[in-house]
């Protein structure tokens, strides 16, 4: 039986159409990352949630105290998931809040050196799976995967810009 071909579950040959396989393996390890991902968030060395994750990644690339509002629209959460968000966050001295020197009825969020620690020492940790998994693969088979990775990725943001520009249209 060529690659093109797979016995389907009645026993029959069946044509493989490769963009279905494709799509099916990118939800796969879509699926796969994801719940990796959030695993590894849940580990006692680090136990914080993915909103929590989203919402002090966000605040490491600001780089300065955010608005709650402004923080709950660039994590796409709402306001009142965002307050129980950053009262964990601020119980374990991952984040500070204060209110605004002209507005004292903004409050405002930044990052503490905790918090880019922790930052760090998941991004390391991410590493260390993504090593596990890839480390079969040559250099040169990494380096043609991430190109490929690149063209899907730039293909998927047209697709999207397209969707939008028809939306707004």
């Amino acid at each position: 039986m060529t690659s093109a071909h797979h016995e389907s579950s009645t026993g029959r040959a069946t044509e493989r159409i490769p963009l279905e396989e494709i799509e099916r393996a990118i939800m796969q390890i879509s699926w796969l990352a994801q719940r990796q991902f959030m695993q590894l968030l849940d580990e006692d060395r680090f136990r914080i949630t993915l909103p929590q994750f989203y919402t002090l990644i966000y605040l490491q690339q600001a780089g300065e105290e955010c608005k709650m509002s402004d923080l709950a629209d660039a994590t796409h959460q709402s306001a009142a998931s965002l307050t129980g968000v950053v009262d964990r966050l601020a119980e374990k001295h991952l984040v500070d809040r204060t209110r605004h020197e002209r507005d004292r009825r903004q409050v405002m969020v930044v990052i503490t050196t905790r918090g880019v620690e922790l930052i760090s020492e998941i991004r390391q940790a991410r590493r260390e799976q993504m090593q596990m998994a890839l480390g079969q693969l040559s250099e040169q088979e990494i380096d043609i995967f991430l190109h490929i990775l690149d063209q899907v990725l730039s293909g998927m943001v047209r697709v999207i810009e397209r969707g939008e520009g028809r939306r707004l249209a």
